[in-house]
């Protein structure tokens, strides 16, 4: 069952091997009996996988762009002496006046989102500053990961004692990256993890490698818990900045976090990557939107051709499954909870 305001017609497919996942649905298709994470037998995913290095399944690394390779090298032309000596003072007013309202422009393209009444903090990396807001939570509430969610939540923390994979988010905290590195997909279970919390905290890292109307009906389900939650700009895999990171959040003018934390968010946005946000902002999106296509395609090739269920939405990143059997040793470094997950890696041309 689709939230209001999906595409009803998405999960239409006609093929008994490609599948189509709804935007947002409890890992249920249209295609009846079928899942995000569809059900198959181990004999087949060790068929699949046969003669295949295990771990480069394993790890979710970027997969780099030309595109971004040439807007760092135009970056590094806006780099003066002067520029060094005045980082942060002009340099913040470049942030805060030139480089926020590029990004909320470039964010609406993707998503549909009006952020106009969001203010945003920068950070070393996102990892940086999403670490900072998860152990000043955690110190007073509970804050909850999704199940087989990003790692990255927790391993940062110092004290985790309050930091728990726990789709029971009421009254906490609910962490989750948009789509979920779980699956690639946002599902109904993880919108309501999302809709129960008291505020979330949302990873925009693999959204910007979704089809476009993938990304536009999930920005739509996310619009009424937008005000709760702090977007965290991932910029590594969606864009491919990763030689050089910038951490950026958006958060409500009226959000009871930016009005605790705002003195330490602004202490921090001086430090923020100039090199990376030029580098965004000399970036053409239509290129990245060239190669995520020819991508997306490369890896419904490679799964029809090992004969294995072709679940085209989400990202092409990740693809799930639920193996039935057990498990071989050489596969177990692929599950995650009760699933076996594939992290592809397709050429970057």
């Amino acid at each position: 069952m689709l939230l209001p305001r999906t595409e009803p017609t998405l999960g239409a497919g006609k093929s008994a091997v490609s599948i189509k996942q709804p935007i947002i649905g409890r890992d249920n298709l249209c295609l009846a009996g079928r899942t995000a994470e569809p059900t198959i037998s181990i004999e087949r995913l060790e068929a699949a996988l046969k003669d295949e290095d295990i771990e480069r399944f394993r790890p979710l690394l970027p997969i780099g762009y030309e595109a971004t390779a040439a807007a760092y090298q135009t970056a590094i032309k806006h780099i003066t002496a002067n520029t060094l000596s005045t980082h942060y003072i002009e340099g913040i007013q470049f942030f805060q006046e030139d480089f926020v309202p590029f990004l909320k422009n470039s964010l609406k393209e993707l998503s549909g989102w009006d952020l106009q009444d969001y203010v945003a903090y920068a950070a070393g990396s996102d990892v940086d500053f999403m670490t900072h807001i998860i152990e000043a939570v955690a110190a007073e509430q509970r804050v909850c990961l999704y199940p087989g969610d990003w790692y990255g939540f927790l391993v940062g923390a110092s004290r985790q004692e309050n930091i728990k994979w726990d789709i029971n988010s009421k009254g906490a905290m609910a962490c989750l990256c948009i789509p979920s590195v779980r699956n690639g997909h946002l599902t109904q279970e993880m919108f309501e993890f999302l809709e129960r919390a008291d505020t979330c905290l949302l990873n925009i890292n693999l959204y910007p490698t979704l089809p476009e109307s993938e990304r536009h009906a999930i920005a739509a389900s996310l619009n009424p818990i937008l005000s709760k939650s702090i977007l965290s700009v991932s910029f590594s895999r969606g864009f491919g900045l990763t030689a050089s990171q910038l951490g950026v959040i958006l958060i409500h003018k009226n959000h009871p976090l930016r009005k605790r934390f705002d003195t330490q968010w602004r202490w921090f946005s001086y430090y923020f990557n100039a090199i990376a946000a030029q580098a965004y902002m000399a970036l053409d999106l239509t290129e990245l939107k060239k190669e995520d296509k020819k991508r997306r395609q490369w890896v419904q090739n490679w799964l029809q051709e090992r004969e294995l269920p072709r679940v085209e939405s989400g990202s092409y990143y990740i693809k799930s499954f639920r193996p039935q059997g057990t498990i071989p040793k050489r596969l177990m470094p692929l599950i995650r909870e009760d699933i076996l997950r594939l992290c592809f890696k397709p050429p970057e041309n």
